[in-house]
Order: structure tokens, then C-alpha cells, then sequence
């Protein structure tokens, strides 16, 4: 009798771990509380203008005013897959999201080694189409966009320093030569 009480807690438990991760682990990513996400980045503001710039070049631009420090794209039509790595399924209606990131700069400076910083906010205003009456409703990005373009900044100013860095070693072997 114990035998049997001991085998039906191990398969209850069982099932019940098995539920659970079924539930939470094939769960999609929640929309974020955030409104926008904010990256610092270790270096001179020209750099890490040009640097996100360059992360950018695949989307068309409304405003780049450097002097502002703002950048905002053109609004883009299209489905919005929630799932970045999936691919979208067919949609009735293939315009119904559309978005524009807007991005603020602000230069700061470190108080513990006084090295310049550049704050940059990426906003991310997504809408859904709802209907004829209704029209364009705010919907709240997932943020994988805001965090891949916010890397992408990061890797390229990593390697534009490398770049000059090796550049700049190769100058020095030259006039030693």
C-alpha cells in the first residue's frame, strides 16, 4: 500500500511539473511595461552619432538632427510579428500595424573618471489598426527591437574603435619604418 502511494505522488508530481512547463515555457514575450529603453554608451558624441547612424541605415529617416540630438524615423506600414525569429503568417490585411522609432541623445559626463557618455532613448510607437471607426490605436511594443538596435549601436561603436586603434598602430609601424 505505501508502494502505491509513494508511485501515484511521483506521477501526480510529475504531471504537475510537466503542466507547468508547458504553460510558462511555450509562453510568448509579454509586452514590456516600458515606454522606452535606454542604453549609455563610453565615448565622444560625434562617434556614437555616426555609430547609430550606421545601425540605422536600413531604415528610412524623417529627422537626424545631430545638433538636438534626434533621430525619428519614417512611419513604417507593415505586419508586426511579436515573434522576431518566426516567421509572420499571411495577414488579411498587411497594413494592419505600422511604427516609428524615435531615438534622443544626451551628452553626459562620468562623474568617477570624467570620460564622456552618451545617453541614448530609443521609443518605439507602435499602432494597430482596428477599423474604419476606430482607426490607429497606441499598441505596446515588445522591445526586442528597441534592445537589438541598442546592440547594434554597441557592436558597431566597438568596431569603429578597433578600427582606429588598429589604424592607428599601423601608422606607428610605418614611421618607425
Amino acid at each position: 500500500m505505501p508502494f502505491s502511494k509513494l508511485i501515484n505522488s511521483v506521477v501526480f508530481s510529475g504531471v504537475a511539473v510537466g503542466l507547468f512547463i508547458l504553460v510558462v515555457g511555450c509562453a510568448s514575450q509579454q509586452p514590456s511595461d516600458e515606454a522606452f529603453r535606454t542604453r549609455l554608451y563610453e565615448g565622444n558624441y560625434d562617434d556614437v552619432w555616426l555609430s547609430a547612424l550606421k545601425s540605422l541605415n536600413d531604415y528610412p529617416l524623417r529627422v537626424s538632427n545631430k545638433d538636438s540630438g534626434r533621430i525619428i524615423t519614417e512611419t513604417v506600414n507593415g505586419p508586426y510579428n511579436e515573434l522576431v525569429l518566426t516567421y509572420p503568417g499571411p495577414l488579411e490585411q498587411p497594413e494592419r500595424f505600422r511604427y516609428s522609432l524615435k531615438f534622443s541623445f544626451a551628452k553626459l559626463v562620468s562623474e568617477k573618471t570624467k570620460k564622456p557618455l552618451v545617453r541614448i532613448r530609443v521609443i518605439k510607437e507602435l499602432e494597430q489598426f482596428q477599423d474604419f471607426y476606430t482607426g490607429w490605436l497606441s499598441y505596446p511594443s515588445d522591445g526586442i527591437e528597441e534592445k537589438m538596435l541598442l546592440y547594434r549601436i554597441e557592436q558597431v561603436l566597438s568596431m569603429e574603435k578597433a578600427l582606429a586603434k588598429s589604424m592607428e598602430k599601423r601608422g606607428k609601424k610605418r614611421n618607425q619604418d
